[in-house]
Formats: structure tokens, sequence, C-alpha cells
């Protein structure tokens, strides 16, 4: 009984800021603008919203956790309630003015999948990581080009899904694990894969959008060199960027005796990378996650200490992403996807979950970690969204038939990223619940000290 009087008043809760949030930003869009600047009542617009979301995103997430469904669920549906679809609190428009917040948010990201992969472990299981992610990736690309090609009989759409299937969405994935404190061989070897994975979906993206350019224009174009060399400067770019960034910091760490000065400096260091790396087009991810990964294995107090700053802070920020994810997202766009799309999320996650599994038993990969990666692998978002938008942009100046292929991709993939990130976190959860590493992880800054200096 005590369970549904609290559901039932989160309900209420929930329900009446939903009341108050029309009244609060009609108040903010109406102030005095004798009296205060445009700019000033818009600034004051965007802080109302930010904070009415991070509130309402963090009630609505709790409704669900109730129900054992992870809290990043919460904060999608919250965003689609706010969003364009229902409300419209939150306009397509905005969430463009907030795009800084998911390049940080997916920065702090990969610095916390990077800390969490230590030599010691990589090196016992690398042979299984690397199988896992060569078999995932490729499984998924194959089953959704045959699947796509056998529906539309469409070479270049089948081979444009194929390769844009490969991509998984980090940030959702971290978000659980960090959520339900999962700590183990199936958590280190889940972030390795997502970690690297983006980086070889980029490669197959690369390479397959070469072969379609080639074949639109009906001549032998660019050779596979040279159609390979954007994606392998980006790459090596950011693991570049991200060995300079982290040596720097850590010598300047080196010399700072303050522990919370050391914490603003390196929350710093990683803002400015993220920056440097969406200026020179590099990846954010990678950068990032070279930088914890160097940290936590040269430096291991450092870069726990980092550690425990990112994932006490960026939870903030991780609310107002996912829940923008959601915001963007518009029912409109289901009928678009038809049943094209059902081909491309069944065949993906039968060629990521039947791909991570045998990976990982020719690896050589314990049952608890081949039988429920698969499972950690299916959220897709902001890499696929990007890519499919590139091959809308790419292949708009081909004729008709290149932009009816750009808009094939990106309604479909748009639709069902929305599908995939509401069902992605549930089968993260089941997997580390299976494999039993849930509320494994160390949760204070003093345990994951000593745990660094073992």
């Amino acid at each position: 009984m005590t369970k549904f009087k609290r559901i039932y008043g989160f309900l209420a809760i929930f329900s009446l800021v939903m009341l108050l949030l029309p009244v609060s930003l009609v108040f903010a869009s109406n102030q005095l603008k004798e009296d205060f600047a445009v700019e000033a009542v818009f600034t004051e617009n965007i802080l109302t919203i930010i904070g009415v979301v991070i509130v309402t995103a963090f009630i609505g997430s709790k409704l669900f956790n109730r129900f054992g469904i992870p809290q990043i669920v919460g904060f999608i549906v919250t965003g689609v309630a706010l969003g364009p679809s229902l409300l419209n609190l939150i306009p397509l428009e905005l969430s463009s003015e907030l795009l800084f917040i998911s390049e940080i948010a997916l920065g702090l990201i990969g610095f916390d999948i990077g800390s969490h992969l230590k030599l010691d472990e990589i090196r016992k299981m690398g042979r299984s990581i690397l199988s896992i992610l060569v078999f995932e990736a490729f499984g998924a690309f194959f089953l959704v080009f045959t699947g796509v090609y056998l529906f539309t009989r469409d070479f270049n759409a089948a081979i444009m899904f194929g390769a844009i299937s490969t991509a998984t969405a980090p940030a959702a994935t971290v978000d659980v694990l960090a959520e339900y404190d999962a700590k183990g061989p199936l958590t280190t070897s889940l972030l390795a894969v997502i970690g690297l994975d983006d980086a070889l979906a980029l490669l197959l993206f690369s390479l397959s959008s070469g072969i379609v350019e080639n074949r639109l224009t009906g001549s032998a174009g660019s050779s596979i060199l040279d159609i390979l060399l954007i994606p392998v400067v980006e790459i090596g770019g950011s693991i570049l960027l991200g060995i300079i960034m982290s040596l720097t910091l850590d010598l300047i760490l080196q010399r700072i005796k303050g522990q919370h000065d050391g914490m603003a400096v390196s929350i710093g260091f990683v803002f400015l990378s993220v920056g440097l790396s969406v200026t020179m087009g590099m990846s954010l991810i990678l950068t990032t996650m070279v930088i914890g990964f160097i940290l936590i294995n040269r430096s291991p107090e450092h870069g726990y200490r980092i550690r425990y700053t990112v994932e006490q802070a960026g939870p903030v920020l991780y609310v107002l992403f996912f829940a923008l994810i959601g915001a963007r997202f518009q029912f409109s766009l289901i009928p678009t996807m038809g049943l094209l799309g059902l081909v491309y999320i069944s065949m993906r996650t039968l060629g990521k979950y039947s791909g991570a599994r045998i990976g990982g038993q020719l690896g050589g990969a314990i049952p608890a970690v081949y039988k429920n990666l698969g499972l950690g692998l299916l959220s897709q978002a902001g890499v696929a969204v990007g890519l499919a938008i590139s091959t809308g942009t790419r292949f708009l100046g081909y004729g008709a038939q290149g932009e009816a292929l750009g808009y094939l991709i990106i309604n479909v993939i748009t639709a069902s990223t929305f599908l995939v990130q509401i069902i992605g976190p549930i089968c993260v959860k089941l997997a580390i619940t299976r494999a039993g590493e849930v509320g494994k992880g160390l949760g204070t800054l003093e345990e994951w000290v000593t745990e660094g200096t073992d």
C-alpha cells in the first residue's frame, strides 16, 4: 500500500509541475520589455525551461524506477512530453540552441568510459573484446544490408543502412551502468566495445558512402584509400589530441596540491578537449575516452578522483541531455518509418546480439559476458542520427535518386532511434542483472582512491 501511495505522490507532483510549467514560461516570456533587453528575456526563458526540464525529467524518471525501468527512459519520455509532439514547450529551435550541452555530456561520458578501462583488465580480455567488436559490428552490417536489400531491392539504401546500423549509443549504456553501480567482466567488456564501436562505424560509413557516391555518379571516382583517409585522420587525430591533453593534465595535476583545485582544472580540461575536438572535426567521445584511459593507467589516483567528480556532477547534464533527445523526437516521423524501419530494427538487433555472442565464444569470453553483452549494444542515438544527416547532405547534390535516398535514411533512422532508445536501456539492465554485476561498483571517493593504489 505504501508503494502505491508513493507512486500516486510522484504522479501528483509530476502533474502539478506540468500544470505550472506553462504559467512559469509565460511569466518568464512577459518580463517588462521596457526594463530589460530582448536578449535578457530570451536568456531568462532558456534558464526557466532548463530548470523545469531537469525537475520534471527527474520526477518522471522516478515514476519509471518504481516499475523497475531505468531512469533514462523516464528522461526521454518526459522530453517527448515537453517537446513539439505534445506540449511544445521545448521547440526544435531551442534544442539546437542547447547543442553544446549534448557535446559536454558526451565528453564527460567519453572520459567516464576511458577511466573504467584498466590495462591489466584489458590485457586479460583483449582477445575477447576485439572478437566481440568485430563480430557484433559486421553481424549488424551484413544482416541489415541483407534485410534491407531483400525488402527494397536497392543496393545503395541497403549498404548505407548497414553501415549506420553498426553505431552504438554509449551515453544510454553508461547511464544505466552508473545508475545500478555495475562492475565486473561484462561491464568492462561492454564499456570497451561501445567505446571502440563508433570508430569502426565511422570507417564502415565512409567506405559505404564512397561506394554509393561512385554508383550515383556512374564513375570510378575516389579510390578506397582516398575514401578511408578522412575517417583515419579523424580517428588518429582524436587519439593524438587525447594523448596530448591527458599528458598535459597529468603534469599540471602533479603540481597542484589542493584537491578541489585539481578537480576544477580537470573538468576544465575535459571541456577544453571537447571544444577542440568539435573545432578540429575530431571525435569528442574518442578524445575524452583516451584522456580517461591514460590518466587511470598512468596516474590512478588522479584518474579516480576525476572520475568521481564526473560521476557526481555529470547526472545534472545527463538528465538534460536525454530529455533533449526526447524533445527532438516527433510522432509524425513514426509513419515514415514503415515496414522498412521494422526490418532495420529487427535485423540490427539480431546482428548485434548474435554477433556479440559468437564473437565472445570464439574470443574465449566467459559465459556471463558472451551471453549478455549483445543486450547492451541495442541503443542507437546521436552518432547514428549524425551519420544519417550527413548522408542526406552528402547525397543531396546527386539528383533525384540521391535526394530520395538521403531523405529515406534520415526519416527511418530518426524514427527508429526513438524506439531503440526506449528498449536499449531496459536491455542493458537485464544484461547486468543476469550477469550478477548490479551493485558491485565502488561508490565513494575513499574506496576508489584505495582501489587505484592496490
